[in-house]
């Protein structure tokens, strides 16, 4: 495989991080065309770039690429994409959702 090759290639780190700034650009802008896209981009990645029913996965979020102009690291997971994706969906929910997606209550100190 060799840079810029037609070939599928993934980059779901990317799009995470995408959906966090898009958050970001609707705060500072007060455009809602920003925050209305962030979640389409979560779902995408959550439908299909999430790692399923695998014994070898380390991180939640599958399909990353380090750096394709190098071909290093195509196609695996990475772990800032697991944090960006969790960012970007805890972000969208409402702030009484937040509570019944994450309960730290259980959680020993």
């Amino acid at each position: 495989m060799r840079p810029g090759s037609p070939i599928d290639i993934k980059d779901a780190s990317a799009g995470a991080i995408m959906a966090c700034g898009l958050l970001d650009l609707s705060a500072a802008t007060g455009r809602h065309r920003y925050r209305e896209a962030a979640p389409r981009l979560l779902v995408a990645l959550s439908r299909t770039c999430l790692t399923r029913k695998s014994s070898r996965a380390e991180a939640v979020v599958a399909r990353c690429t380090r750096n394709r102009p190098a071909e290093d690291g195509i196609e695996i997971s990475l772990p800032y994409a697991d944090y960006y994706l969790l960012e970007g969906i805890l972000r969208v929910l409402e702030p009484q959702d937040v509570d019944r997606a994450i309960d730290l209550s259980t959680v020993p100190a």
